[in-house]
């Protein structure tokens, strides 16, 4: 018998798969995907400037916790006052979307990294995501976030000592 998390998670997987075979739009969704970059933009040198790309009814979630906004970026001012040379970069995939006139959303495959000099920090995390935007004062807006963590595919076992760090067995 399968418990609630192995049922959730059979019903996020297939729902990814159903927005898998959608096409994804590139033109559609060039307006979504700059909303994401300003937010990668600012996260590692300005935290405190992100909330402008969020909407005031936010709900985000990171695998199955609840994360809220002033939380987040608490630890993003931590982490680079903690920090030396800090760097963060995002790369995503859009593997579906659908651009309405109000509310929008995306799917993506994303990896982030951190890295720093101080500390030899190389932090990754892949994941896939669903981001739901709505537009708010003629501007789209994050209202909905969810990620779930994946394997991180890019480190090979043998190649990186870190390689059970970044892809914890659940």
């Amino acid at each position: 018998m399968l418990n609630a998390r192995q049922y959730i998670q059979g019903i996020f997987i297939g729902v990814g798969l159903l927005l898998c075979a959608l096409p994804a739009a590139a033109a559609d969704t060039d307006a979504l995907t700059k909303v994401l970059s300003e937010v990668d933009a600012r996260v590692c040198t300005s935290p405190k400037d992100i909330q402008q790309f969020y909407s005031k009814n936010l709900v985000i979630m990171f695998d199955d916790k609840r994360v809220m906004l002033e939380n987040r970026i608490e630890d993003y001012e931590s982490m680079m006052s903690d920090l030396v040379g800090l760097k963060c970069t995002a790369e995503r995939t859009v593997l579906s979307s659908g651009v309405g006139d109000k509310s929008s959303f995306m799917a993506v495959d994303e990896t982030a990294s951190v890295t720093s000099q101080s500390g030899h920090i190389d932090e990754r995390q892949h994941s896939f995501c669903t981001y739901g935007f709505v537009k708010e004062g003629g501007a789209w807006k994050i209202a909905h976030e969810h990620c779930s963590s994946l394997p991180d595919y890019t480190i090979v076992p043998g190649d990186d000592a870190l390689y059970y760090f970044h892809n914890p067995v659940y």
